[in-house]
């Protein structure tokens, strides 16, 4: 499909790329055999590269163990900003990044159902809430290899709530039903668990909170059970240590036994499952094969704790944010783990009625990438972009410099904002002092409300001169990675200093349909010009805050 935008969810475990044909129906390019999305793995094979099912299969299939060069998630690599060492070579994580994109696009061009294969040149990515600057530019710089433009990111929990709600048969409908409205999406993978409250709020889904818990993945789940079929193979066949008599390759493969056991358990129909590794142990006898079945109680019980963790991520979130159980209108669970038993019945518990597992959640991120890249939706500042001005009152004055409901740039693009307002008030010390903040909560902050500091920045001004004389020029940019880059000048001394920050908080902006008094009002909004700075007074008047000597002045014409 000519000028097709597909989405993209790069995942821990399994990833998958999502068109919207021209019907508006989400077509996810699975894996054609097995109908299901494409495992996140690599087999670095000496010279050759192996992606996806194939690499997954031979670790599943072959007599031997596991061979070198085997990567399972090179996505956890970039999380924790770490090489990838691999059979004495050490590769960066966007390159082997951008072998498993490589594999998606190259698997995309396949016949499906008598359509012709399809060509991802441009997509729409998601990426974890934590994934900083550094992380999306190491994304972006990964799709690029693999011949992919990423016109944008979407956070995962945001496009599977943008999925689930596009999936409904009235959209707009269900829009206005959730406006003002909690709702938690609930994303248990296999490398983390992430947790984000989202709310409908003046034409966009906001994110209110968000925890991450690194330690609760779905990996720690089959490392649990490969100890466990460890124990009872040792008490079966009175070994001490197992683990020293395992053949090269072995742990790896039976790890990779262990998650596909933990599936099948996950099947409300199978209560047991059986492991069977010919020539397991590096012994003569029958002792050296594997043979050892595991039933759901066992794998319930030996997870419990990970399980509890898990679910203890809601209420700690809930509670730093004052909300309690009751407030959350539904929970959107997503991820492979939530169909563990255990954890599905724990969620439907604890929101009776309100509990939400679509039978496409291991495919409804990339839907939803798809959606917002079908639909035209663009990200927007959730929280301004703000500036700490001194005032007459001591404690300071935050001062917009980027509005919320700004919108982000898409690919290639830059947004750009210059304030020449700010003068240094007290500069017998040398230095201006500049602090860059944010509200801690979205919608129209109070000059009460906690910020957290973005960055701060000092720039040398003229010591002699007088107070509110030196200038100092702010120019802002936000790039399509959504990292902002500050550059400051002072007029009279002539020093510039840049710094970049990259934790902005983003919306996304959704449809809608508008009356016309609606777009009047919002040209009239579009018009306005941004808020004027404190009252002008004289300087003698003003405490200095602590942390900024600077003041935003009005310009003439406000």
């Amino acid at each position: 499909m000519s000028g097709q935008i597909f989405g993209i969810d790069f995942g821990t475990t399994n990833s998958l790329v999502t068109l919207i044909d021209e019907q508006g129906r989400p077509i996810p390019l699975v894996e054609i055999e097995t109908n299901r999305p494409h495992p996140s793995v690599i087999w670095y094979r000496g010279s050759e590269i192996v992606v996806g099912r194939q690499a997954r299969r031979y670790l599943d299939n072959t007599s031997e163990g596991a061979p070198p060069g085997f990567v399972r998630s090179p996505k956890m690599a970039l999380r924790q900003d770490s090489a990838i060492h691999v059979d004495g070579l050490i590769i960066d994580p966007s390159d082997a990044i951008a072998e498993v994109l490589k594999h998606l696009v190259s698997d995309a061009t396949k016949e499906r159902e008598g359509s012709a294969g399809e060509v991802v040149s441009k997509a729409v990515m998601t990426v974890p809430v934590n994934f900083g600057g550094p992380q999306r530019r190491a994304l972006r710089m990964a799709a690029a290899k693999a011949g992919i433009g990423v016109v944008q990111f979407v956070h995962e929990p945001v496009a599977a709530l943008y999925a689930h709600l596009r999936s409904q048969l009235n959209v707009d409908r269900e829009i206005a039903r959730y406006q003002d409205r909690t709702m938690l999406v609930f994303d248990w993978g296999g490398g983390t668990l992430d947790l984000t409250l989202c709310r409908i709020r003046g034409g966009m889904i906001q994110q209110i909170d968000s925890l991450g818990d690194n330690e609760v993945g779905g990996d720690r789940f089959d490392d649990r059970l490969r100890n466990l079929v460890r124990e009872k193979h040792g008490k079966s066949c009175k070994l001490a240590d197992v683990i020293a008599l395992e053949r090269p390759g072995m742990a790896a493969r039976l790890l990779n036994q262990c998650e596909n056991a933990k599936i099948e358990l996950s099947d409300p129909d199978k209560n047991r499952t059986d492991f069977i590794i010919p020539g397991y142990l590096e012994i003569d006898g029958p002792s050296s094969d594997l043979l050892v079945d595991i039933t759901r109680e066992e794998l319930d019980s030996i997870s419990r704790d990970l399980v509890l963790q898990g679910l203890g991520r809601i209420d700690e979130m809930l509670e730093r944010s004052g909300l309690q159980t009751r407030d959350v209108e539904f929970c959107l669970a997503t991820g492979g783990m939530v169909n563990m038993p255990a954890i599905r019945n724990a969620l439907a518990e604890r929101f009776p009625g309100r509990y939400r597992a679509p039978a496409n959640g291991d495919r409804i991120i990339s839907e939803g990438a798809a959606w917002i890249a079908a639909d035209g939706l663009r990200l927007c500042l959730s929280k301004p972009i703000e500036i700490l001005s001194a005032d007459s009152t001591g404690r300071g004055t935050y001062q917009t410099l980027v509005a919320e409901g700004t919108v982000l740039p898409i690919e290639n693009a830059t947004h750009a904002v210059t304030n020449s307002r700010l003068y240094c008030l007290d500069p017998r010390e040398g230095v201006a002092s500049i602090e860059f903040a944010k509200p801690r909560h979205p919608g129209t902050p109070r000059p009460s409300d906690k910020r957290t500091t973005l960055q701060t920045l000092m720039v040398l001004v003229d010591p002699t001169a007088r107070p509110l004389i030196e200038r100092i020029i702010c120019d802002l940019m936000i790039d399509h990675d959504y990292v902002a880059k500050a550059s400051l000048r002072s007029t009279a001394r002539g020093d510039v200093r840049e710094v970049e920050f990259h934790d902005l908080d983003f919306a996304l902006a959704l449809p809608r349909k508008e009356s016309g008094s609606a777009k009047q009002a919002d040209k009239r909004k579009s018009e306005a010009r941004p808020a004027a700075g404190p009252t002008l007074v004289a300087a003698g008047s003003v405490n200095l805050v602590p942390r900024t000597n600077i003041v935003v002045l009005p310009r003439a014409d406000d």
